[in-house]
C-alpha cells in the first residue's frame, strides 16, 4: 500500500452499517465507492445519504443532528458482471463487505466481484468483513484471496433506518423527525450510536500495516476503532449467541417478557452450551474467551441481564433497544438466523455433538415464526 496516496475504499452494500462506515471513511480522508445492486443506484446517485449520530447513549444527554453525505461513487453488480465499472478508481486499497454474511454465500455475485477486483487491481486489494462471518474470512481464501490480504472485523456501533417500527419514542426528536420524513429524499435517515469501538484484526503479519491504516482513517473520521492484533472471531461469537437471538425473537424482543419465561430461558441457555461445544470441536478448542464464556453464564444471570436491558431500553437508552432488536431479527436478519441454524445443525452432525436442546429450541422458534 502506498502511504502517501489517498486511500480508496469500496464498500459492498449500502445498508445502515455500510453508510456509517462510508461516511466516517470520507471524513477520515478516504475516497469512498459503493457497490450495490442495480436497482439501488438511482437513489444513491440522485439523493444524498442522511446520517444522524446519537451523541450519547443516554437520551437526556443526546444532542444529535442529521448530516448529509454524497461524496461517493456508485458501482453496480450489473456493471461488474459485464466487466465494465467506470466509476471504480485506478487504484483500490480496501473492499469492505457490509452485508449480512448469509448473502455472501448466495449465488455467484461474490465470486464475480472478487475475481473482477483481483484482476483489475492485480491481487493488491485488502478484504474486510465487519459483519458476522462464520467462516472467519475462509470463504475469501476459497475464492483465491491470499491470507495476507485479509482483515477481520467486528461492528461496535448500532445503526438502523429511521423510524423503527413500534418505537416508543423518536431518537431524533418529534419535530426533527417530522421535518426529515417529509423531505423529498427516498434515502431513509440512518441513526447510529457509537456504543463500542469498531474492532479490526489482521490475519497475518503482512496485513498489520494495512489494518493500522484502516483503523487510523476511521478514528480520524470520528468512528472509534482499534486493531486487536488477531482474528476478531465475530462470526464464532454470533454463532454461539444464535439461541439467545432466537429466544428474544420468539417474544418479539420484549425483554421483560422473555426474561419471565424461565422455561424458555433455560432451554436457550442449554442450547448455547451445545452450540459452543460444536464451535470448540470445529476450532479444536481454539475459539476465544468471549465465545467460551457464554457457556458459563448461568440462566439466572441471563434473566437479570434481560431485565437490566429492559429498564435501559424503557428509561435510559437514546434509542428503543426492543424496537431495534425486533426490527433487525424479525425482518432483515431473519434469513441470517435461518442460515446459522442450518449451519449449526450441519456441523453438530459433522462433529458428532448432541444438540437435543437446540433442536427443541429450533422447533419452538419455527412455530413462533410460523415456519412449520
Amino acid at each position: 500500500m502506498a502511504d502517501n496516496k489517498v486511500k480508496q475504499v469500496l464498500i459492498v452494500g449500502a445498508g445502515s452499517i455500510g453508510r456509517v462506515y462510508g461516511y466516517h471513511l470520507f471524513k477520515g480522508g478516504a475516497k469512498v465507492h459503493y457497490y450495490v445492486r442495480e436497482h439501488h443506484k438511482q437513489n444513491l446517485t440522485n439523493y444524498p445519504l442522511r446520517m444522524h449520530e446519537l451523541t450519547s447513549s443516554m437520551r437526556w444527554f443526546n444532542k444529535s443532528t442529521t448530516k448529509k453525505f454524497s461524496e461517493y461513487t456508485v458501482t453496480t453488480d450489473t456493471e461488474v458482471a459485464s466487466g465494465n465499472a467506470p466509476n471504480l478508481p485506478d487504484h483500490l486499497d480496501y473492499a469492505i463487505f457490509a452485508v449480512p454474511a448469509y448473502l455472501l454465500g448466495q449465488g455467484d455475485w461474490l465470486k464475480t466481484l472478487v475475481n473482477f477486483l483481483n484482476n483489475k487491481y492485480s491481487n493488491q486489494v485488502y478484504y474486510n468483513s465487519p459483519v458476522p462471518d462464520e467462516t472467519c474470512m475462509q470463504r475469501f481464501m476459497d475464492l483465491g484471496v491470499d491470507k495476507t490480504k485479509l482483515i477481520s472485523g467486528q461492528i461496535g456501533c448500532n445503526s438502523f433506518f429511521a423510524p423503527l417500527v413500534n418505537q416508543k419514542f423518536d431518537p431524533r426528536g418529534v419535530e426533527n423527525a417530522k421535518k426529515e420524513d417529509q423531505e423529498d429524499n427516498p434515502n431513509k435517515v440512518v441513526i447510529y450510536n457509537k456504543s463500542a469501538a469498531e474492532s479490526f484484526g489482521e490475519l497475518s503479519k503482512e496485513a498489520k500495516e494495512a489494518t493500522d491504516a484502516l483503523v487510523s482513517i476511521l478514528n480520524k473520521g470520528g468512528l472509534k476503532s482499534k486493531n486487536v492484533g488477531g482474528n476478531t472471531e465475530y462470526g464464532y461469537f454470533c454463532t454461539a449467541a444464535t439461541p439467545i437471538f432466537m429466544g428474544l425473537t420468539m417474544h418479539n424482543w420484549k425483554l421483560a417478557q422473555t426474561a419471565s419465561d424461565y422455561k424458555n430461558m433455560s432451554l436457550v441457555h442449554a442450547s448455547v452450551c451445545e452450540v459452543i461445544k460444536v464451535i470448540k470441536k470445529k476450532t479444536n478448542n481454539k475459539c476465544g474467551f468471549a465465545v467460551k464464556s457464554l457457556a458459563y453464564l448461568p440462566t439466572f444471570m441471563l434473566v437479570i441481564l434481560y431485565y437490566i436491558n429492559y429498564l435501559n431500553s424503557a428509561y435510559l437508552c437514546s434509542y428503543d433497544i426492543e424496537a431495534f432488536g425486533n426490527a433487525h431479527f424479525n425482518t432483515k436478519l431473519g434469513g441470517q438466523t435461518d442460515h446459522l441454524i442450518e449451519l449449526i445443525t450441519h456441523e453438530a452432525q459433522q462433529y458428532s455433538v448432541d444438540i437435543t436442546h437446540f433442536k427443541k429450541l429450533i422447533e419452538d422458534y419455527k412455530l413462533s415464526q410460523k415456519k412449520i
